[in-house]
């Protein structure tokens, strides 16, 4: 080869390896600029998703408060701000909902690291939106005015008209429970799994608080007599005479509903009934008989004393057919303390007497200033027909607050001041899960029961001037019980207190009650002590499938006297104890300590 053809081989070769340096370089450079493209864009889409995920929270955040809104303007029977939180909530659902739509976040939930967090974000942003536009808004046009009477009368049709309703809330809540249960918590970052919780436990919240007001609304329409008239039999127990259902049954009303409409047919008090009666109006429980006596039989004052409101009822109805008086389908009870919850929904009220009854002097005007005024039995009476015939006016009348009334009704019931037994088995298959059937449980597998009855013994209106305390404590499978009683009369106002309220068996001052203790299945009374001596029983035995003894507890002006005793020997573990008690005039101090 010659130079020539030579040196141009070389300078080829070089030219050569030039231009793959050139290459290599300028495919570096490009591979850096893809790269540098990469990852600014992937910070632009990071920031973008970022910027998305905080809008999401904030919609949502902000939606609780409208949540909120609709709530309590629901019960304020306001529907016009009801739907308008409701249309603001759906309006920032959607707008979260519409936050997590998109191929950057679909493409982002199907990364690494946080594709399940953004996943668990669009699926409670999606179950949010649903539960706005299939409960909240559905929600908002509840109104409680269907409830709420007018000119005596209750629209039958309009509670009818509910049931469609709570029917389509309470699916939405089961789809909106069921789209979040695919969700793996454990995968989720805390933020998004806490989220995640939160809007469960609410769904979890809302359900259980549906079934029973569709169980209510269900059963509302026959008991208003939509299917034919249905009597009730209102019954007023006066606790300043303790029983242990509450006081002594002196007036009774009898009430129509037929088809929404509510009137009053009759008005009955203790001096309509012929007593005593040389035998019990019924055959009587041997048990009951044994602790009480057959006077629970015999005299109208003394059918309250047996702790089990349907037996009493079943007393009550022997009285009820030997007067002839009209037939009744279902009996509630009451005493003038939730007689004092209900005025403070409907306001003062002014009766025909001239006398004005209010949620803060009902129950010293009906359990004691009564009788300073109207010293006669019968003007006594009369009074307290005066006042069941204005509340109830006033409530057909529909003049009272329903979230109020239903806040009143509710302590009422927790305080077993309101109990109800009804021939309807729907009805009564509602009131089996609370305090107003006024029985105690006969299963105590979860739960210890103790019961505390007080009887007055002074044959007075005495039982207005003591307040009750309990304390129960369950250690080593033992029940330990304290009942203390104190009297707050003093000697100045015993000296001027009414025959008919001292009573005419004791000297002014002085309460005698009667306090009938029941322990858990199986056990046994044992160290009976009264302040630390020990108690004589009057009684003792067994009834509603429970050991009962009864003692004297006497009083005589300002003092206090401790009950206390041991239940033990039972087969079944003892567990936290569900107290059941007479409801006194005040409330009762109920404590679980163990000294």
């Amino acid at each position: 080869m010659s130079r020539r053809a030579a040196r141009e081989n070389r300078d080829e070769a070089i030219e050569k390896k030039r231009r793959r340096r050139w290459r290599a370089l300028w495919i570096s450079l490009g591979v850096f600029v893809v790269l540098v493209g990469i990852v600014v864009a992937g910070g632009f889409a990071a920031k973008r998703l970022y910027d998305q995920a905080m809008n999401v929270r904030g919609h949502l955040q902000s939606a609780m408060a409208d949540v909120s809104e609709v709530k309590s303007a629901v019960l304020a029977l306001d529907t016009t701000k009801a739907q308008t939180a409701a249309a603001r909530l759906a309006q920032k659902t959607a707008a979260a909902k519409a936050g997590t739509q998109g191929r950057l976040w679909e493409w982002a939930e199907n990364a690494p690291y946080l594709g399940d967090d953004l996943a668990a974000v669009r699926l409670v942003a999606e179950t949010t939106d649903k539960l706005a536009t299939d409960v909240v808004t559905p929600a908002s046009t509840l109104s409680l005015a269907a409830f709420q009477p007018k000119e005596g009368r209750i629209d039958v049709a309009a509670i009818q008209n509910l049931l469609a309703l709570i029917d389509d809330i309470d699916a939405g809540v089961t789809e909106s429970i069921a789209a979040l249960e695919p969700i793996d918590r454990e995968a989720l970052i805390p933020e998004v799994s806490a989220g995640v919780a939160q809007l469960d436990d609410a769904l979890g919240e809302i359900q259980p608080l549906l079934s029973p007001v569709r169980d209510v609304v269900s059963v509302l329409p026959n008991a208003l007599g939509a299917n034919g008239p249905r009597n009730y039999l209102l019954m007023f127990q006066g606790t300043s005479e303790a029983r242990s259902l509450g006081g002594n049954a002196a007036v009774f009303t009898v009430l129509e509903a037929n088809n929404g409409a509510l009137n009053t047919t009759a008005s009955i008090t203790s001096f309509d009934f012929r007593q005593p009666t040389l035998e019990p109006v019924v055959p009587l429980d041997p048990e009951a008989v044994a602790i009480y006596g057959e006077k629970i039989g015999k005299w109208t004052p003394d059918f309250t004393m047996v702790p089990n409101f349907p037996e009493a009822v079943r007393i009550l109805d022997g009285w009820w057919a030997r007067e002839g008086f009209p037939p009744t389908s279902a009996v509630l009870s009451i005493d003038p303390v939730a007689l004092s919850y209900i005025l403070a929904a409907t306001g003062p009220i002014t009766l025909e007497t001239g006398d004005v009854l209010s949620a803060e002097n009902a129950v010293s005007l009906l359990l004691n200033e009564v009788y300073f005024k109207y010293k006669n039995p019968l003007d006594q009476d009369k009074f307290f027909t005066a006042t069941a015939d204005a509340v109830f006016g006033k409530i057909t009348s529909g003049q009272f607050a329903p979230a109020a009334l239903i806040a009143a009704v509710t302590k009422a019931v927790e305080e077993h001041r309101l109990l109800y037994i009804s021939d309807d088995a729907a009805e009564m298959e509602l009131v089996a899960k609370t305090p107003m059937t006024g029985v105690v449980p006969a299963d105590s597998a979860d739960k210890s029961v103790l019961g505390v009855y007080v009887n007055d013994n002074t044959g007075s209106k005495m039982s207005y001037y003591l307040d009750m305390a309990i304390n129960s404590c369950v250690q080593d499978n033992a029940l330990r019980g304290q009942v203390t009683l104190t009297s707050n009369i003093s000697p100045e106002a015993a000296a001027n207190l009414p025959k008919y309220v001292s009573g005419p068996y004791f000297e002014p001052g002085t309460i005698s009650s009667y306090v009938a203790i029941y322990g858990p299945a199986g056990a046994q009374a044992m160290d009976v002590l009264i302040d630390g001596a020990p108690a004589q029983l009057l009684s003792s035995g067994q009834h509603l499938g429970r050991p009962v003894f009864k003692v004297e507890i006497l009083n005589r002006f300002q003092s206090a006297h401790t009950l206390t005793f041991t239940f033990s020997g039972s087969p079944n573990p003892l567990g936290e104890t569900d107290v059941w008690h007479t409801p006194m005039t005040r409330a009762t101090a109920v404590t679980a300590t163990c000294d």
